[in-house]
């Protein structure tokens, strides 16, 4: 099945919106963050556990918005096709399930998110503060990554 095939289909089952592009062309699918694990492991059922992987998690503080923003960054083989799937979380309570147990290559991204921006990644038993960030920052509970960190 191809990537568009595969998109196809997790849009038309309502897991993923299409919402825009980012450069260079990759398209952004935004999905609600309650149906992460859902939509991942729809993702395995179609395009296979050796036909994508989670190149990157990039977390982005929207301060103003009240929200961080999460982007996971999924390539799509053999066409090395890269997508983004795009969801939001409080930035009071940032909490979303991990996929660390269906996807181990997100490791280093969701301990790089949690410990510069702190959204909780449920169900990683690696999270922890010092991943990144120095012990004089995170002992202060400071995340730097957010906007209105005084570091």
């Amino acid at each position: 099945m191809s990537y568009k095939d595969v998109l196809n289909k997790l849009v038309g089952e309502g897991l993923l919106t299409p919402s825009g592009e980012v450069k260079p062309h990759r398209l952004i699918y935004v999905f609600e963050s309650g149906k992460i694990r859902e939509l991942f492991t729809k993702l395995i059922d179609l395009a296979g556990v050796e036909g994508f992987y989670v190149s990157t998690i990039v977390g982005t503080d929207l301060m103003k918005d009240g929200k961080i923003r999460l982007d996971y960054y999924v390539v799509f083989l053999p066409q090395e096709e890269t997508i983004v799937f795009r969801t939001f979380l409080p930035r009071e309570n940032p909490e979303i399930d991990s996929l660390l147990d269906i996807i181990p290559g997100v490791l280093s991204g969701e301990c790089e998110t949690y410990d510069l921006l702190g959204v909780v990644f449920k169900g990683n038993p690696a999270l922890k503060r010092g991943f990144f960030v120095p012990k004089d920052v995170y002992e202060k509970g400071i995340y730097p990554l957010r906007k209105d960190a005084k570091v």
